[in-house]
């Protein structure tokens, strides 16, 4: 982050010579106050001494509020302690330095301020009494923070845990461009290197041809099924079984591409392949064509696949066998799809557990069936909605985070249940009467859930505590707004909410607080999904427009697409990412398709197919051989097996 200066004045820069003198003018206020110090370690750690020293205790308590809102809250789970444990180091300094001064008025009121706040911590238990001790830098409590080297140390860790962070942080395209630009550079030196290295080599390859006057052997046609021998076993190495799938039949065995051996052959001994080598050696190109297709027309397809050529084709031949070879790598093969068909009505919501051993479909009657996808599906359990009214489709599903034997489940009549899939049996119930639950989520860290619940009169967002079944608090919301979808980040510490305004709102959970309101969609967000290390938000609204946003950059546009969905007043999940992110499985009309990012080019992978209206998705990729589950309107889920690239 050392460049930012570089790139404020390269802005100012650009807008003084457009004119943009009032932008200007604002940009240079907003830099003056800024609280990042434009990203320099040492300027935000001599602000946050400026204020301890000034004994300013609200603004160091806000400008470490602003970081913690805009970096710490982004950071993994079991970085929490660490920051937690920097803080404390900071006001305990503020609070040394005060008494170092004099200035009890400033213990006082810092106690008096911080109470609410502290009074739950075990690390300031004895602090509490620290105002009524009287020399405390002598009492073995309170001596070593008074100590130079305590504060030399806690300084030098503050430092280096603000430049770590600096350091990973995903930075804007504009500070990357020149690193960009250098690395482009370099790989063009690189490949101009190559090509002179072949382009010698080649020669030198020719030069040989014509002074040699043997002739190059090549080696024999071999099974396809050579490579079992050649390679470690399937289950040990799992690219093994890739290689395998997609060199069968295809006349494309590693050992056919090995490099040609030139050996002694007795006079008047050839191979038909070798009749070919010298034939293209003495022939016109013309010639060498007629009799490439004599010989096509005598053998077989896959001996054909395996003539060798001559060394002046084989460049483009290699490029274009390496071009074919990369899109084949990079696509998902179908191994197998089978059909579980114990629903009767609308598949409406279906859920993989953490390993893919178990899948819990929910339809429109109210009927749970947990079952099993591979190798093929089979019923395990199954739960019936305990509701007596009419209306009492599934609405609502997802896996407790921790342990796979629970799921949760809400649904229209505004009932959560927690179910139990070893036993067989429902362990609680929370009612919200007259209420619908739009949508259910479990923490990934937490024993906790969030869940939405709608009725006629109003919208709320609740935090529950699964373990107890009480209700945590009540999230904040900007208007009576309905929240249509949710989803969490990595740590379970920031929520991402699709609005029925077509807005998206971010959650902090430690804080209960709203970080950011944005607007995404002109229509209600319908399904919200974080991809790529949990750093970009994917969102469908209901006329099928699918964004995409960067968490940290929250009012820039990635990528953006229109689809076509099933236009349905119940559904769970539309979409749906591979690990990597790189594929979406989309649900369609005629069943689940599965797209290369972004969409909006539409590159179709695969079509999965076998639905005539497809209303949920699941993809678990926790195994080698990834599984897709689509839920259709006609009651059946379609369980298709793949073999990742």
């Amino acid at each position: 982050m050392s460049h930012v200066q570089y790139v404020d004045e390269l802005v100012k820069e650009y807008l003084l010579f457009r004119g943009f003198s009032q932008t200007l003018k604002a940009f240079d206020n907003e830099l003056k106050a800024e609280k990042e110090k434009g990203f320099r370690v040492d300027k935000i750690v001599d602000q946050l001494m400026q204020y301890i020293y000034a004994f300013d205790l609200s603004s160091l308590r806000e400008l470490w509020g602003h970081l913690d809102t805009r970096m710490f809250s982004r950071l993994e789970n079991h970085f929490v302690p660490g920051v937690r444990k920097l803080e404390n180091a900071v006001l305990k300094m503020y609070l040394v330095n005060a008494t170092m001064n004099n200035k009890q008025e400033r213990v006082h009121e810092f106690f008096t301020k911080m109470t609410p706040e502290l009074q739950g911590h075990s690390e300031w238990k004895d602090w509490f009494a620290f105002p009524f001790i009287k020399n405390p830098e002598d009492n073995p409590t309170y001596s070593v923070h008074f100590s130079k080297q305590w504060q030399d140390t806690m300084l030098v860790s503050l430092h280096n845990f603000l430049a770590t962070i600096f350091q990973c942080m995903p930075q804007p395209t504009l500070l990357t461009i020149d690193e960009d630009t250098n690395k482009l550079k370099r790989l063009q030196e690189e490949n101009d290197a190559l090509r002179q290295a072949l382009s010698e080599s080649t020669k030198v390859d020719n030069i040989l041809d014509v002074n040699s006057g043997s002739t190059p052997q090549h080696p024999p046609i071999m099974d396809d099924f050579y490579i079992i021998a050649q390679e470690s076993p399937l289950m040990e190495n799992p690219k093994t079984l890739r290689s395998l799938i997609k060199n069968i039949g295809g006349g494309s065995s590693p050992i056919l591409h090995r490099k040609s051996l030139t050996s002694s052959k007795k006079p008047n001994e050839t191979s038909s392949n070798e009749t070919i080598a010298i034939t293209k050696r003495t022939c016109t190109k013309g010639r060498v064509n007629s009799l490439s297709k004599e010989i096509v027309g005598k053998r077989s397809m896959s001996c054909d696949s395996r003539l060798t050529r001559k060394r002046d084709f084989s460049i483009d031949t290699t490029a274009v066998e390496r071009k074919t070879k990369d899109k084949i790598e990079s696509n998902y093969i179908l191994l197998s799809q089978e059909e579980y068909t114990e629903h009767k009505t609308s598949i409406i919501q279906s859920k993989s557990n953490a390993s893919g051993s178990y899948v819990a479909t929910g339809d429109a009657d109210g009927i749970i069936k947990v079952w099993t996808p591979i190798p093929s599906p089979k019923t395990v359990a199954t739960f019936t909605s305990t509701t007596l009214n009419s209306n009492k489709a599934v609405t609502a599903l997802d896996w407790i985070s921790k342990n796979e034997r629970y799921f949760l489940h809400g649904d229209n009549n505004g009932s959560i249940q927690l179910h139990d899939t070893r036993d067989s049996k429902t362990l609680w119930e929370i009612q919200h009467e007259g209420s619908r639950i739009v949508t259910l989520l479990c923490n990934p860290i937490d024993s906790t859930f969030v869940c939405s619940v709608s009725n006629s009169n109003e919208s709320k967002l609740l935090l529950y505590d699964i373990k107890t079944k009480k209700l945590e608090r009540t999230l904040p919301m900007d208007g009576n707004l309905t929240a249509l979808y949710s989803a969490f980040n990595h740590n379970g510490q920031l929520l991402i909410t699709g609005l029925s305004n077509g807005n998206l709102l971010i959650h902090d959970l430690r804080r209960n607080e709203i970080i950011d309101n944005f607007n995404c969609h002109s229509c209600p967000v319908i399904d919200v999904e974080l991809i790529n290390d949990y750093s970009k938000i994917c969102a469908l609204s209901e006329d099928g427009k699918l964004c995409q946003r960067s968490l940290s950059q929250t009012g820039k546009i990635l990528w953006e697409t229109k689809i076509k969905i099933e236009k349905n007043s119940v559904h769970g999940k539309m979409f749906t990412f591979d690990q990597s992110g790189s594929h979406m499985l989309l649900c369609t009309q005629t069943g689940g398709n599965i797209y290369k990012m972004p969409p909006g080019l539409q590159v179709k992978i695969l079509e999965l197919g076998g639905h005539k209206g497809t209303l949920c998705c699941d993809w678990s990729t926790a195994n080698q051989s990834g599984t897709c589950i689509t839920g259709g309107a006609e009651g059946k889920a379609r369980v298709s097996t793949l073999l990742s690239p």
